[in-house]
């Protein structure tokens, strides 16, 4: 079976780069850049958006062979003003449907790919340059990739039947048993009775004429899973180190606790860093009044897990603050014991002085 025309597997790979990104000062600065929000149209009636929308720009990128396929000579890099980048390597289908398994395969964790788009990824950081707050490109990205194919007829699943679906999704070879298919295949949603958008873990298998709004809320989920991973573990850091400090705070002289104030202040640092991190993730994408798209980023959310990160993420923040604030409470009970062994060698130095 052939179909024409195949589609294009996008390979999104999302990188923590800087604390912050000044957009506007990025766009003055990279030639050609321009601001890439969700199209306003008959499907995005609620003019859904991401908010600040963020930047694309485009970086030459040598092609990469995956699977059969090459790459194109251009990564499309896309710059969040909360300091995420997403890179997204577009390579064209030749091939037929039963092959898309084995392109999956090829695609998901390839150290190929990978080392491509980091690459495209650092020299947008340098291109971007003091726009960018502490640029520092982690060393972590997580990849996803998108199977964007044209109807094959008037109904979306035409030549996808939901075994093929289920290994394309789960990148895996071999017939999967009839739970792991329905499981794979269990979150779809459509817009309308011509098209198709299949999430999992993994990758997802998107049947549209206009994929782009699927494809940005796909990339834009990919992009929250990364910034909920990289601050899941920050604070895990900032844990062991606020542990630590509160322990040497309660260990030898009391006096000697007042070192603690310093780690506080870091502490304290760390923890608003995190809070407004996570909000700015969590309040960029605008999806009010567009239940298409808030269905198709719900699906996103629950595959990839974010929520069970941002469960993690909100829970750590409370523990952080409870250590936080015993540790304040610790500074003042210093503070206080320092007070009143002040006042008793004032009192001292009195009496002696009286009866001199």
């Amino acid at each position: 079976m052939t179909d024409q025309p195949h589609g294009t597997l996008h390979v999104f790979h999302a990188f923590e780069a800087a604390r912050a990104i000044d957009l506007d000062a990025a766009e003055r600065r990279v030639r050609g850049a321009g601001r890439a929000g969700l199209a306003a149209g008959d499907r995005n009636v609620g003019g859904a958006d991401i908010e600040p929308p963020p930047l694309r720009l485009a970086v030459a990128c040598p092609a990469v062979a995956c699977g059969g396929l090459a790459s194109g000579a251009t990564a499309q890099v896309t710059v969040f003003d909360f300091g995420a980048l997403s890179v997204r390597l577009d390579l064209p289908l030749t091939a037929d449907r039963d092959g898309l398994p084995a392109l999956a395969r090829a695609a998901v964790g390839s150290a190929a790919l990978h080392d491509a788009a980091r690459r495209a990824a650092q020299e947008a950081l340098d291109a971007i340059g003091p726009a960018a707050e502490r640029p520092a490109l982690a060393a972590r990205a997580e990849d996803y990739a998108v199977f964007a194919l044209p109807p094959a007829g008037t109904d979306p699943r035409t030549g996808l039947p939901d075994a093929l679906l289920a290994r394309t999704l789960r990148a895996e070879d071999g017939e999967r048993s009839p739970e792991e298919v329905r499981d794979a295949t269990a979150a779809a949603v459509s817009y309308g009775p011509g098209d198709l958008a299949v999430v999992d873990w993994n990758c997802a298998v998107v049947v549209d004429r206009r994929p782009e709004e699927a494809l940005a809320v796909l990339e834009f989920a990919n992009v929250e899973l990364v910034e909920m991973r990289f601050l899941d573990d920050r604070l895990d850091r900032a844990l062991d180190e606020a542990h630590r400090t509160a322990a040497d705070s309660l260990r030898g002289p009391r006096i000697l606790a007042v070192q603690t104030i310093r780690h506080s202040r870091r502490i304290a640092e760390l923890q608003l860093d995190a809070a407004g991190l996570y909000e700015s993730v969590n309040n960029a994408l605008k999806l009010f009044g567009d239940q298409w798209l808030a269905r198709l980023h719900g699906a996103a959310t629950r595959r990839l897990r974010i929520e069970d990160y941002e469960r993690s993420v909100l829970r750590k923040l409370e523990a952080l603050d409870s250590v936080y604030g015993k540790l304040r409470d610790r500074q003042v009970q210093v503070r206080a014991e320092i007070l009143e062994w002040i006042i008793i060698a004032l009192i001292a130095v009195e009496i002696v002085l009286f009866l001199k």
